[in-house]
């Protein structure tokens, strides 16, 4: 018999209905902020997987390496680290580095994040990477909420 030859039969799968999402945080949530050093030590290791992306990229730079070509090199690297941050915040609430240190990324008004709040939570790590970490010192605060947070209006909690 040829592969043509077979016939294909349909095959039902039982689909099983999900429980239905609940859109109130946890009781867990609402008060277990995550710690400043676990919310540092996130970051740093979704930092250096971007400094790993440039310094995996660098060698296909031009040996003249001009200021357009490296500038080149930091506008993907940044356009890169928008999806990787807004993709993530709004499908899990949490980066590679948030995962592995048990931080998620909590909206203030559930259920998940929307685009615009991720972006601004984006923007505010921008800024607060180009001040020198200005904006990450807010954190210290008794209010726990980075520069990040407060523009987006999220909150980093122990998952």
């Amino acid at each position: 018999m040829r592969f043509d030859q077979i016939e294909l039969e349909p095959v039902v799968f039982d689909v099983d209905v999900p429980a239905p999402v609940t859109t109130e945080p946890s009781t867990a949530d609402s008060g277990s902020h995550a710690p400043r050093l676990k919310r540092l030590a996130a970051l740093l290791t979704d930092l250096s997987l971007f400094a790993a992306l440039a310094l995996a990229l660098s060698p296909l730079l031009p040996a003249s390496r001009d200021l357009f070509a490296i500038g080149a090199l930091a506008g993907f690297v940044v356009v890169v680290s928008y999806y990787y941050f807004v993709g993530t915040w709004m499908l899990w609430g949490k980066t590679i580095g948030g995962t592995i240190f048990d931080v998620r990324v909590v909206p203030t008004r559930p259920p998940a994040i929307a685009l615009k709040s991720a972006t601004l939570r984006w923007l505010g790590l921008y800024l607060s990477l180009a001040t020198g970490g200005l904006g990450f010192m807010l954190a210290a605060l008794p209010a726990r909420r980075s520069l990040a947070d407060r523009i987006s209006r999220t909150r980093c909690v122990s998952s």
